[in-house]
């Protein structure tokens, strides 16, 4: 299945960030900043459409923001830490500001650019925001022709009174745990010098074309 393959991807981190192509119901994220108002911008940025249904008898305007821009959306910091795992700690602050700036930049060229081309034309349903504490949850679903019903859960952390996005779960699968097991695997087999290679492969291929 289509669903199946997104996994093995280091791509997949984004999968799940949907594009709003469609007249999705959002019941929740009029106060700027908070968790499904983030979400809002994010799916803004990836579809170029900053007009999103905000509530059931309100329509909200997102405040703008690029593509390059919604990576800052992201606790790239925190996710990095998490995917590398024990690693993390041995790279010096130059080597982890590397890896956070050659992650983004996927995101960017790729992650985006693959979740617009599969969920074009899906409308999305936001169904229950949920906050503990510095925590939150932003539930959704889709409706996808092939796969079915596919719930994505936007996990948030609050830091310095900005929500950011630290985590998706796709059907209850955590892609941060599940890029963190790649990138382990990798490392094991390889080192964190060849992860570095295959992640600086897969964005020269991305970038190539638009550059010829």
């Amino acid at each position: 299945m289509v669903r199946d393959a997104w996994l093995p991807l280091v791509c997949s981190v984004l999968a799940c960030f949907l594009v709003w192509w469609g007249t999705g119901h959002v019941q929740w994220g009029t106060e700027i900043n908070n968790p499904t108002y983030i979400v809002n911008r994010l799916m803004a940025a990836i579809s170029g459409q900053p007009h999103l249904v905000a509530s059931r008898d309100l329509s909200s305007t997102v405040t703008p923001v690029t593509i390059d821009d919604a990576v800052t959306l992201f606790d790239l910091p925190g996710i990095s830490r998490k995917t590398l795992g024990k690693h993390w700690s041995r790279l010096n602050p130059s080597e982890q500001d590397e890896f956070i700036a050659l992650f983004a930049q996927l995101l960017i060229h790729v992650a985006f650019p693959q979740s617009a081309a599969f969920f074009r034309g899906l409308e999305v349903t936001v169904t229950d925001e949920r906050m503990r504490g510095h925590q939150a949850t932003v539930m959704t679903y889709v409706e996808h022709a092939t796969e079915g019903q596919i719930d994505i859960d936007y996990r948030l952390i609050r830091q310095d009174n900005a929500w950011l996005i630290r985590d998706i779960q796709l059907d209850g699968v955590s892609l941060s745990r599940n890029l963190r097991a790649q990138f382990r695997q990798i490392i094991r087999r390889g080192s964190y010098e060849e992860l570095l290679r295959r992640m600086r492969e897969k964005l020269e291929h991305a970038i190539a074309p638009s550059s010829s």
